[in-house]
């Protein structure tokens, strides 16, 4: 066992559990405190846990491992995504979203088309691709511990889960944006300094990718799929920033939209740099020191103890990518917490609960969807940021026109909204399920189907109510709606 390393990780673990008792006192009786955190959160602090909840273990540990697998190339094409799709997401959707002061995503989408069906459907798939991309989370939570303090999987995974479903389950979206803010700077500084070491230990950027393509060539290179495939990858990524709840919800946290817009854009500027950083060091060393790794997710960890052997800062890194989990995965529950109590237990189970009960059962749903990841996490599939990008995939298929074209188009109508969903997830599944289609490339299929729905059936079906519309113009035309 090492001590050091368990015992600063241990201590990181017990202050992310006493910021969240702490935060418990905000919102024992308010939902709107426990959802969007009163909508009181400034550019600083959402800047950086926007940043923590994309920069996930996932993204540590996977997109390390995928450019290991897969070569830097198809890598950067899928993360250029996510870049471009923040700011495309301040542009399109941030104002619109926060000025409706909405708490949800479905919430959003029944305001807007006050369909029944619908506002069913969105939740059932929000918490069905939450859950996938939580499974992906504790396992780089598990292999981290089992590789780095040398606890079995199993525990490493239940331990994980358990903590930070204590945090959200007491102290909701609080909690979660107090310890992603020192979650989002810890994992910056770690990959940053990790990638500083690695480059000086090589001589320089350049010298590193030179040995890293002359040990491997196809690090460098395009890789023998599809330019359709990289086309997919580039997608869904764009898309996450509008339809991927755990990110949205930091939109209807922020103070007002023009923070929120700001803190999208700078969230950002961080996640480049640690991405494109990070990639260039870590998969680059991976591949001169550890040729032909059976487990690419494994590459950080491997790199990271190499040129980290110091037992402190080891332990403070196995800190920063417990921080890239649990800084998503509190995030994540919280959003299919969220879709279950706020958007089907309230809006069509008991619509006159108080406050306090919706609190209470967001707690206890917080609990049943940890227990569940624990379960489908014990036996996870290779290849994290696959996992977890084939569920912004069927977000974004179902998701993307419905909000989009809600915003931006009048004659979108309630049917036509509800069709264009379903048609867009459906046609994600079948052909990720029952085709041959190149990694990533369904997207490019589903996406234009659901659009194309939408804009036929709306000239079928009955209109908005005229109502919902003039709300709609008035948010357009002179912002926050009044409380």
């Amino acid at each position: 066992m090492k001590i050091v390393e368990l015992s600063l990780t241990v201590s990181y673990i017990l202050i992310c559990i006493i910021i969240g008792i702490w935060a418990s006192r905000k919102v024992s009786s308010s939902s709107d405190d426990y959802w969007v955190a009163g909508r009181k959160i400034g550019t600083f602090a959402n800047s950086w846990a926007l940043m923590a909840a994309l920069g996930s273990g996932g993204s540590i540990l996977g997109v390390n491992g995928l450019a290991y697998n897969a070569g830097v190339p198809y890598v950067f094409a899928m993360y250029a995504g996510a870049v471009v799709g923040f700011p495309f997401a301040a542009i399109l959707v941030a104002e619109h979203l926060r000025d409706l002061k909405v708490r949800t995503v479905p919430e959003y989408l029944n305001i807007r088309y006050n369909n029944k069906a619908l506002s069913i459907v969105v939740p059932l798939i929000i918490m069905v691709a939450m859950e996938v991309y939580i499974v992906a989370q504790l396992k780089a939570a598990g292999i981290t511990v089992v590789y780095l303090l040398g606890l079995p999987y199993h525990y490493a995974v239940i331990i994980t889960a358990i903590v930070f479903t204590l945090y959200v389950s007491i102290g909701g979206m609080w909690a979660i944006t107090l310890t992603d803010v020192l979650q989002g700077i810890l994992m910056f500084a770690v990959v940053i300094l990790l990638s500083l070491v690695v480059f000086a230990s090589f001589g320089g950027v350049t010298p590193l990718l030179g040995k890293a393509t002359a040990a491997s060539p196809a690090f460098g290179h395009l890789k023998e799929m599809s330019f359709i495939s990289y086309a997919g990858a580039f997608v869904v990524w764009l898309i996450a920033g509008c339809t991927v709840p755990h990110l949205v919800m930091r939109v209807f946290t922020a103070r007002d939209s023009y923070s929120a817009k700001l803190s999208l854009n700078y969230s950002m500027v961080f996640y480049a740099i640690l991405t494109v950083v990070g990639v260039l060091a870590v998969a680059s060393a991976g591949h001169v020191l550890f040729p032909n790794l059976k487990d690419a997710d494994t590459v950080f960890l491997r790199v990271m103890e190499y040129f980290l052997p110091n037992t402190i800062m080891r332990g403070i890194a196995v800190a920063a990518v417990m921080a890239a989990v649990m800084s998503t995965t509190d995030a994540l529950i919280l959003a299919v917490s969220s879709a279950a109590v706020n958007d089907i237990y309230k809006k069509h189970i008991n619509k006159d609960a108080t406050d306090k009960k919706v609190v209470r059962m967001g707690l206890i749903i917080t609990w049943i969807a940890g227990v569940l990841a624990i379960y489908f996490a014990l036996n996870p599939p290779k290849l994290l940021t696959m996992l977890y990008t084939a569920a912004v995939g069927l977000l974004g298929s179902s998701l993307l026109a419905p909000i989009l074209l809600g915003i931006w188009w009048k004659k979108a109508t309630p049917r036509a909204a509800l069709l264009s969903c379903l048609s867009g997830g459906i046609s994600y599944c079948y052909l990720l399920w029952f085709t041959k289609m190149p990694p990533l490339s369904h997207v490019l299929v589903a996406i234009p189907i659901s659009f194309v729905v939408l804009f036929v059936a709306s000239n079928f079906t009955a209109p908005t109510d005229p109502k919902i519309m003039e709300l709609v113009s008035k948010i357009h035309e002179s912002g926050e709606i009044a409380d």
